[in-house]
């Protein structure tokens, strides 16, 4: 049996909030595992840098 994963698409504008929306999930649910699959389309990757790792 194939086991299903609930899956979020975060998309917007640049400066439209994601990642200090996803800053703010990951603080408010320190005991839940996130995978975050980033898609940067900038020649320099800025958004990897500013996520929290907990």
């Amino acid at each position: 049996m194939i086991s299903k994963k609930p899956v979020t698409i975060i998309s917007g504008f640049p400066g439209a909030g994601k990642t200090t929306f996803l800053n703010r999930i990951i603080h408010q649910h320190p005991s839940k595992k996130f995978t975050i699959i980033e898609n940067e389309l900038g020649a320099i990757n800025i958004d990897s840098q500013l996520i929290i790792s907990l």
